[in-house]
């Protein structure tokens, strides 16, 4: 029988089948909770995965307030399980800066200093620790870069709002600045230098200066993390440097600042663990041994994120099981229901000449269109619903970006939905192959 017919005959059968509609509206539930409540917790969970290897999600920094960080100390905190790293901090580790100057080879970039000149600017700048890596997605990484260099996050918005209340912000693409140089510098707020001094906590604040960082290359900047749009890296190297230039400019603070320096084991230091599953488990050791910890670590989370995202795991997971199981068990009652409610039809169609075969594919074709039907229903809902969360999210706060779907990964769990719903009802008539094979011409004829 030729394809045409195959199908035509489905499709006229189809109208007769009670269960079409049911099946429709199935697979069309089935699609959407694929496609969008799957999709969601996968986005979700991603980006939670992300976070959580970070370094700095894994990094805890502790203060020589209750004990300073000496030999025999430091020694104790490596000997703790899960302990991979510990890192003396001699380097800047985040300094505010205003923005006074973007410019490249040619002069000031205009486009961004009319910007500039018209909102506050505010950037944090965090030197990198130990074995960090700050991988980029455009540009150089700052292991191939010359000092006073800088990366900066894909979305750039270095202006004084806060980016987690206010919605509808125009994000700077951070690749267009790649190879542009910062001139930056504190304000009338000054270069503040923090430290221990065996007794309490001191600040010495050095009149601003300029810095100069070229911008080779642009990190992504993860929405769950606590960094924003206005976090710009550099290297150990340049923090040394800094905090170096700094001191030269101190004053009558030198003094106390040079001894501070050159006392190691009043420094705080950032403890790595291997893994962030085990953050707990080192801070009650640390605990334990009296050492004074920041509370979480230096890259912090919204904690109402891994609480959404388990929501949206346990909802996907329910729903789209739950649906799986009902189409399975519609579609199988389906395939049973046409083989013995059609007894007749079928005798007769092996009758007039048609082959084991020939029926099985219309059978098939029929499930097939029906499937399909429910699948561009599904899927056309689910386009208008990701559409709908993009456009709502991409206008909203910045921490409301973790729930922008990416389109490439909606394609590909819309090809699993197709999948599925092709492939299950094939599976179906393939166990009731030999129920069919069964079935005579006269059974037809009993019926009549």
């Amino acid at each position: 029988m030729k394809l045409k017919y195959t199908f035509a005959l489905s499709n006229s059968n189809l109208k007769g089948n009670r269960h079409s509609i049911s099946g429709v509206a199935v697979t069309a539930l089935l699609c959407i909770s694929l496609t969008v409540i799957s999709l969601l917790s996968f986005t979700l969970s991603r980006q939670m995965n992300e976070y959580k290897n970070d370094f700095r999600a894994r990094t805890i920094e502790a203060y020589p307030y209750n004990r300073v960080f000496d030999e025999k100390t430091l020694d104790e905190i490596s000997k703790i399980n899960h302990v991979e790293s510990i890192d003396i901090e001699d380097e800047l580790r985040v300094q505010f800066f205003h923005i006074e100057n973007i410019c490249d080879e040619n002069g000031t970039y205009d486009e961004l200093q009319n910007l500039i000149n018209e909102k506050d600017t505010l950037i944090s700048a965090w030197s990198l620790i130990g074995k960090e890596k700050r991988p980029v997605i455009a540009g150089k990484s700052l292991d191939e870069a010359p000092q006073f260099s800088c990366i900066i996050p894909h979305l750039f918005y270095p202006f004084d709002e806060d980016v987690y209340e206010t919605s509808g912000l125009d994000y700077i693409d951070g690749e267009s600045l790649i190879g542009k140089t910062l001139t930056l510098n504190e304000g009338s707020s000054g270069f503040n230098i923090d430290f221990f001094d065996g007794n309490e906590g001191r600040r010495i604040t050095v009149p601003s200066f300029d810095v100069k960082l070229k911008i080779v290359g642009v990190y992504y900047a993860s929405v769950t993390a606590d960094g924003d749009p206005s976090l710009i890296y550099i290297s150990e190297e340049t923090g040394k440097e800094l905090i170096k230039t700094a001191s030269e400019r101190a004053g009558e603070s030198i003094g106390e600042l040079t001894e501070f320096m050159n006392r190691p084991e009043f420094h705080n230091i950032h403890i790595t663990v291997d893994d962030f599953d085990n953050l707990n488990e080192v801070y009650n050791e640390l605990s334990q041994m009296n050492i004074f910890v920041l509370d979480g670590t230096e890259l912090g989370i919204n904690p109402t994120i891994p609480v959404i995202t388990t929501i949206f795991k346990v909802l996907s997971v329910m729903i789209t099981s739950s649906t799986l199981i009902i189409s399975l068990i519609l579609i199988l009652q389906s395939s049973k229901n046409i083989i013995n409610n059609k007894k007749d039809e079928i005798g007769m169609m092996k009758a007039v000449g048609y082959k084991n075969s020939e029926i099985f594919s219309c059978i098939t074709a029929e499930h097939i269109i029906m499937t399909l039907r429910g699948f561009i229903i599904g899927t056309a809902v689910s386009a208008i619903a990701v559409t709908i969360i993009n456009l709502i999210n991409y206008n909203s706060t910045y921490a409301n970006r973790i729930y922008i779907i990416n389109w490439i990964n909606y394609l590909i769990f819309t090809i699993i939905a197709l999948v599925i719903v092709v492939f299950v009802p094939l599976i179906c008539q393939i166990l009731f192959l030999r129920k069919l094979t069964k079935i005579q011409p006269k059974d037809a004829m009993n019926n009549m």
